[in-house]
Parts: C-alpha cells; sequence; structure tokens
C-alpha cells in the first residue's frame, strides 16, 4: 500500500456474479477524476492466492461467496494482510450485516442495489484514507497487527527458506494448523471486540507456551500455524498437546466476562520436498479429523500410513 491515497487505485474485486462484477468494473473505470485498476477474482481461495502475490490499495469483498460463509472472508482476509481496507459488498440491504462488517474492522458497506458510480468513488477513496490513518504507514505486511504474530502471507513467502533450513541442518520439521474451537459462538454471544481480545489473548498463550525453534502465525480469523524447526512428529505432537492443555487450562478474564476456549490441531512432519500447499493441506487434513474426533485435541497425519487418532 502507498502512504497516501494514489492517483492510481488498485483494487481486488472478489465477486462470484459476473453481472454484478461487470456492473461494478464499468462504474469504476467510468471515474472521470480517479484511475481504478481492478483485478477480479470469484472465491476467497483465488483472493487469498492473488493477495499472496500482490499488493492492492483496497478491495471489494462480496458476504456470499461459494467457499466462505458470511464474515468469514472478511476474516481470512484479515489475516493475510491487516493493512489492506475492506469494503463489503451485500446483495441484501441488511444494516445488521453492515454494522457487524464495520465492528469487525471493515471500512465500509455498500448494498449492491443501491450503488453508484460517485457512491464507489467516495467509499473506496475514503476508505483508503482511513486505513491509512488507522494503521499507520509503518504497518508491516507479513505482520498480524491484531496479534503482532507473523500473518499467513509471511508464512507462504518463508515457508521454502524454512524447508531449505532443516535440509541444510538435517534435522526434522513439523507443522501445526490450529483452529479454535466454535470461535464463531463467542464473536456472536459477545461481540467481535470480545473475540479479538479472544484472539490476542491466544497468541500470547501459544507464544509463551511454544518455546524456542517454534514460530506461532495466524493464517486465518480463528486459524492460527505453528512451525517448529527440530521437532520430529513425534517431538511436535508433544509440544502441541501441552499448548491446547494451557489453552484449556486458562481462564480469560475481560472486565466482569470470563471465557475459557479450546482448539483443535492437526499436525505433521514436513519433508524436505514440501511446498506450502501440499503441506498446508496434509496439516489441514488432519486438523478436520481432529475436529471429527470431538474437538479441543489433536490429530497427527504421518502421511505414509493412515492418520493416528488421539
Amino acid at each position: 500500500m502507498s502512504q497516501s491515497v494514489p492517483k492510481k487505485i488498485r483494487v481486488l474485486m472478489i465477486e462470484d456474479d459476473d453481472v454484478d462484477a461487470a456492473f461494478i468494473n464499468r462504474l469504476l473505470t467510468s471515474c472521470p477524476d480517479q484511475t481504478f485498476s481492478v483485478d477480479h477474482v470469484k472465491s476467497l481461495s483465488a483472493a487469498i492466492e492473488t493477495l499472496s502475490k500482490n499488493d492492492y490499495e483496497a478491495a471489494l469483498l462480496d458476504l456470499s461467496l461459494p467457499d466462505a460463509v458470511g464474515l468469514e472472508s472478511f476474516e481470512k482476509i484479515r489475516a493475510l494482510d491487516a493493512r489492506l481496507p475492506v469494503v463489503m459488498l451485500t446483495g441484501m440491504n441488511d444494516e445488521d450485516v453492515g454494522l457487524q462488517a464495520i465492528e469487525s474492522g471493515a471500512q465500509d458497506f455498500v448494498a449492491k442495489e443501491h450503488v453508484s458510480g460517485q457512491m464507489l468513488f467516495r467509499v473506496l477513496r475514503f476508505a483508503i484514507a482511513r486505513q491509512l490513518k488507522v494503521m499507520g504507514f509503518q504497518a508491516a505486511a507479513d505482520t498480524d497487527p491484531l496479534t503482532s504474530l507473523p500473518n499467513r502471507r509471511y508464512l507462504q513467502s518463508h515457508f521454502d527458506e524454512f524447508i531449505k533450513s532443516a535440509e541444510i541442518k538435517n534435522t526434522p520439521a513439523s507443522l501445526a494448523i490450529l483452529d479454535v474451537d466454535h470461535f464463531k459462538s463467542i464473536n456472536d454471544q459477545y461481540g467481535h471486540f470480545v473475540g479479538d481480545a479472544v484472539l490476542k489473548k491466544i497468541a500470547e498463550i501459544m507464544t509463551q507456551t511454544l518455546g524456542e525453534n517454534a514460530c506461532a502465525m495466524r493464517i486465518g480469523g480463528e486459524e492460527f500455524a505453528v512451525l517448529m524447526l527440530d521437532d520430529d512428529i513425534d517431538q511436535a505432537c508433544q509440544r502441541i498437546d501441552q499448548l491446547l492443555k494451557t489453552l484449556a487450562s486458562t481462564t480469560m478474564s475481560f472486565d466482569e466476562l470470563s471465557i475459557v476456549v479450546t482448539a483443535s490441531a492437526g499436525v505433521i512432519e514436513l519433508k524436505y520436498s514440501d511446498i506450502w500447499d501440499k503441506a498446508f493441506v496434509a496439516a489441514d487434513s488432519a486438523l478436520y479429523e481432529a475436529k471429527s474426533s470431538g474437538r479441543n485435541c489433536y490429530q497427527r497425519r504421518d502421511r505414509i500410513e493412515s492418520s493416528t487418532a488421539v
């Protein structure tokens, strides 16, 4: 992102409806006073891949995507690069959804059936200006500002270096993907401000518990990753097991509110030939099995034989 609102604004439009996308693109390219460059993707997964490789001044994000429900897409975009100002698009004129989006950190909310060219120009310019003021010019692209942990962008860009380091040292390395159990219910019951406070506390617990040679990262709304250098699968499982037990035994206090949360995890030992996408799929599959096993546990994936329940 630039340090001021630029003359040319690069926008990532995340919209699965081609008709709506074409309409919004026409509006933006017709602006007489501002040049907009628009890239269009149709899914959250495509947006994450694009944002991992490119920088934008703003994003237009549809609430209804084929691979995301409600504000889930925004949370994952924010975890990838929280510097990016996001304007939510919806086909419903629902002020409640708009307020939830803004409470979650979105810069604005626009109902597609009411959008006009001048409105959209103004919304995007103001969104960029506000985000620059809130985030400051020194916001790091690879750091999640909520938790101060490295983000998904950092993990994807440094994963090859991590694997190469392990290979050079001829040491094992492991990866865990953690997901906070029933986190949506925390946001629904207590609000996103409390939800954010819970995520910050989880990040603190991870940093304090994991110890040396382990790097914790926030890679999604309530999803975290842990890279463990020098840990084989057994050592990694012991480390993650201790983390899950510490988390489950910690009471988080916010004023008069007390909350206990748990998490589930998938753990794999990395191979020197691994690329990020391959490793993530394996660890995420183990995470799914942990959730299916009742949550508040980990599942290991040995990647040779079938996974072993814990």
